[in-house]
């Protein structure tokens, strides 16, 4: 199972692990190479009983051939009585290894054993009990964790992972499965790979034919969404009907999906689901993730966190991970999701610097660990190591590599490991074999050893070379530990742009010397984060993660604080407890010096040492006054808010010091649990008691120690000019909005012969209105026509014939067309009763409607490059505005009211969006 883990401002999902059934396309299949007769399988009929928490199952698990004759030991859920067992199943002491020892050791398993015959590969079984373990909520140092549970089923769900023993457990062994499962009325089931949440019968049915780690089933009363996304079925299930949130996830789905199929290889399943969890959780499991009702309502996870959990349909769930030497991955799926995202807008700089700071704040020598030790993340340590250190590995290899050739390293990993548990050395060779780059140094120096590069730039100086200049220094590792091998960025700004040149450093300190044609303005090293280093603190502004992580805190509460506040202010830092952090509580009467080797916590508005901490600052814009605070360009009252300020320790500036004032006391436990949240900010706002955060901001770092002014030193009190932006292009781009596919498939559908050219008042045309209808339903419009429904009705009486054609035989008397009319609500009420209409004729000339040429009486018109192209395009566009949600405002009244669809002599296919 992968698990999302709140951190910062998102969430990562980790690798640890009225709608109607339609076909489910069929799995990908495995290479050739991968003997999946050589995997244990799984067929499972289960029955689930949620008003009395019981499940009863009967299994046949059929091992390799070689297993015959041997005995095989298994565990099975405490709870779970076996009632039938061929050959017959032996109970054993409760003791075993690894991942068997901890749940033996949790009193939730219990282990048995049994005796294949000569000859026999096959073990039956059938067993019944109680699944409800209950919920528990584990310790997360300051990121609020979810609540857990080995497993649950109730009339609000079930949820059975692996680790929750439903199935006969045979460790980490990779296997293939074919379940039916039963539940009450209204419920649906999912599971991995390729099937059917609810069949005519009332039965669940999935299976794959490829490995998998681990076999869940989860659901309960739910309605499903589908969407076809090319050969891929994506799938929403949801407790409530929400067609708007369905088709945003829909819509991300299928886009999501081809992007990594072009920059990877193909979707290894046949479906991608998401599901709504009856708690909050953020899962995700082979196709299809787990999620709780508030996590996919928040608009961020769209595009933040659910990317990721497509991605590690590629990465964990489909090359699986050899967790013995390292999880590589959790850092592949950040880059390729979580940081590719961020490139895609421009920001890929900004998040691998953020990356850094956690690292930085979070990380120190105890904490520190190889990749080679990742298994997954249960601390911000822990992920700043195994998401953020394996993360820039990744990005220094493309680096080096080249983005073509790191595109087909990929590729070529994913098609020589699907199927099997991969390691870093098979990523590496991976890459070697498309690059021709050897890249063991490299994976060695990050994979297996600690630490990282504190780098600083020595006797930087410029002279006169020419007609040029040269710009020289001398770049030194100022770490203890012995230097890493680099290839340094270096970037000068000169006054006709920029030059940019790497040093291969080997050592402790390397000299260097660039030369530029025009004059230099500033040196810069690193600037667009692109090593794995140790960032200075003062290459990013002062943040609350540095608080967070500081190893000492000083908090400082006001002597004037009422006993109210006092305890206010104490269940703040109880909540932010962690192990790692030595917390020392003071009153600000007492403190008599700023402390030298810790982070500060400073409460309240009257703190008598917020003035030396907290003084005004215009040039990055902080300011006080006593009614409320200046934080960047907005002026933020005291009252009705909570406000949040991190600056620089004036006692040193390599620790952080952060206020915190709350206008009610009703507002600090909400504020206690979201701050851990936004961790990479220098200032913040909330307003009320939940408290909603409203305002959130960096400070300007401009004291890098890696960034050098080159100017002579009269030159350097005025501002240096802004640097053209160093263009870089995203590995990979998102597709289009507009689904070429899906516009393609409505033109052949009604172009069709079937349709024998839509001609008025013919079957054809009827067929497309109802066509039309229902895709515009599908879409998630409603209907606008008459009485309710779909279609307006109006006599056709005469057509003019086409320029340069001969008219046919007149309409038919009493020939009658429809134009079908779907409606998006609008959401200003400035332009309530006002309609904005967008419509294409989906009708055409038939075999002999009027219009057509004489010398072509008789033939079909399908009429696919004009009106099937313009329906399509409607179509389309109802669709992709639809998944948008809330409609967007109107920009402009000046169009006059349209209050119905105007008569014509041809049938409109419209959509309209009425305020």
């Amino acid at each position: 199972m992968r698990r999302i883990l709140p951190f910062a401002a998102a969430l990562l999902l980790t690798c640890s692990a009225v709608v109607t059934a339609s076909a489910q396309a069929p799995p990908a299949r495995l290479p050739e190479s991968i003997d999946t007769a050589s995997l244990p399988s799984y067929r499972i009929n289960a029955t689930l009983l949620p008003d009395t928490h019981e499940l009863s199952a009967d299994v046949t698990l059929e091992f390799p051939a070689a297993s015959a004759g041997t005995r095989v030991e298994f565990l099975l859920a405490a709870p779970l009585s076996i009632e039938a067992s061929q050959p017959a199943a032996q109970e054993l002491p409760a003791k075993g290894a690894g991942a068997a020892a901890a749940l033996l050791g949790s009193g939730r398993a219990r282990r048995w054993q049994v005796q294949l015959p000569a000859g026999q590969r096959t073990l039956t079984l059938r067993y019944r009990g109680r699944m409800d373990f209950g919920f528990d909520t584990p310790e997360q140092e300051y990121a609020r964790g979810f609540s857990e549970t080995a497993g649950t089923l109730g009339p609000k769900g079930v949820y059975l992972a692996g680790s929750s023993l439903w199935y006969p457990w045979l460790g980490d062994t990779l296997f293939t499965f074919n379940v039916t499962a039963r539940a009450p009325e209204g419920w649906m089931l999912v599971s991995p790979g390729a099937g059917t949440a609810r069949d005519a019968s009332g039965a669940a049915h999935w299976l794959s034919q490829d490995a998998i780690d681990e076999l869940h089933l989860v659901g309960g009363p739910l309605q499903r969404y589908l969407r076809s996304a090319g050969k891929v079925e994506a799938q929403v299930y949801l407790h409530e009907a929400d067609a708007a949130l369905a088709a945003k996830y829909l819509e991300a789905t299928a886009r999501y999906l081809e992007m990594y199929r072009a920059l990877i290889g193909a979707y290894p399943y046949g479906k991608f689901a998401l599901v709504e969890n009856f708690w909050e959780t953020g899962y995700g499991m082979p196709s299809f993730t787990l999620l709780g009702p508030q996590i996919i309502r928040f608009p961020f996870i769209i595009t933040s966190s659910y990317p990721h959990e497509i991605l590690h349909n590629w990465w964990g769930n489909s090359v699986f991970v050899d967790y013995a030497s390292g999880n590589w991955c959790e850092g592949l799926t950040a880059y390729l999701a979580d940081h590719l995202l961020k490139e895609q807008a421009g920001q890929g700089a900004e998040y691998r610097r953020d990356t850094l700071k956690k690292y930085r704040d979070f990380v120190g020598a105890a904490q520190d660990f190889p990749l080679t030790e990742f298994r997954s993340r249960h601390s911000p340590s822990t992920e700043a190591v195994g998401y953020g250190k394996a993360l820039m590995l990744f990005h220094m290899v493309r680096q080096q590599l080249g983005d073509d050739a790191y595109r087909r390293g990929l590729q070529r990993f994913y098609r020589d490991q699907r199927g099997t548990r991969a390691s870093f050395d098979d990523l590496r060779r991976a890459h070697e074999a498309t690059s021709n780059v050897k890249l063991q140094a490299l994976f060695q120096q990050w994979v297996a050893r600690t630490g990282a590069p504190d780098l600083r730039v020595l006797d930087a100086n410029v002279r006169r070379d020419g007609v040029g200049w040269r710009v020289s220094g001398r770049l030194h590792q100022q770490q203890k530990a012995a230097p890493f091998t680099l290839s340094v960025p270096l970037r000068i700004q000169t006054g006709n742009g920029l030059v940019e040149k790497r040093i291969d450093m080997t050592g402790r300190d390397t000299a260097f010397q660039v030369r530029t044609d025009a004059e230099p303005l500033a040196l810069q090293v690193d600037p667009d984060f692109d090593l794995f280093r140790l960032l200075d603190q003062r290459e990013t502004a002062p943040s609350l993660g540095q608080v967070f992580g500081a190893k000492a805190i000083v908090a400082v509460l006001p002597a004037s604080a009422t006993v109210a506040q006092r305890a206010a202010y104490i269940a703040m830092l109880d909540a932010w407890k962690s192990p790692l952090t030595q917390v020392t509580v003071t009153s600000d009467q007492d403190l008599k010096q700023l402390p030298r080797d810790a982070s500060l916590w400073l409460f309240g508005r009257d703190n008598r040492w917020l003035a030396q901490v907290f003084g005004d600052d215009p040039a990055i814009g902080f300011a006080r006054d006593a009614t409320g605070v200046q934080l960047g360009t907005e002026r933020v009252d005291y009252a009705g808010n909570s406000i949040v300020a991190v600056r620089r320790n004036p006692a040193n500036n390599a620790h952080a010091a952060a206020w915190i004032a709350v206008d009610t006391l009703a507002a600090a436990p909400g504020l206690a649990r979201k701050l851990p949240h936004y961790g990479k900010y220098s200032w913040l706002s909330f307003a009320g008691d939940e408290p909603a955060n409203k305002l959130k901001g960096e400070w300007t770092a401009s004291d890098s120690p890696l960034r050098v002014d080159l100017r002579p030193a009269s030159a350097r009190n005025a501002p240096l000019p802004a640097p053209p932006p160093a263009a870089r292009k995203a590995l990979a781009e998102l597709p289009a909005v507009f689904d070429e596919r899906a516009m393609a498939a409505s033109v052949q559908w009604l172009a069709a012969p079937q349709r024998e050219g839509r001609g008025l008042g013919s079957s054809g045309l009827l067929q497309a209105g109802d066509w039309v209808a229902e895709r515009m339903r599908a879409a998630g419009l409603a209907p606008a026509g008459e009485n309710g429904g779909w279609f307006q009705e109006f006599p056709v009486e005469s057509v003019p014939a086409a320029s340069g054609s001969t008219a046919s035989a007149p309409v038919k008397p009493g020939t009658t067309a429809r134009n079908v009319i779907g409606l998006l609500r609008g959401s200003d009420p400035a332009f309530e009763g006002e309609w904005l209409v967008v419509s294409a004729h989906y009708d055409h000339l038939g075999r002999d409607g009027p219009g057509v040429r004489v010398s072509e009486l008789g033939q079909i018109h399908p009429g696919a490059d004009d009106n099937a192209s313009g329906t399509a395009v409607l179509l389309e566009l109802a669709r992709v505005i639809a998944a948008a949600g809330e409609p967007c405002r109107r920009a402009s009244s000046a169009e006059k009211p349209i209050k119905t669809i105007v008569r014509c002599g041809a049938p409109a296919a419209a959509m309209t969006r009425a305020n």
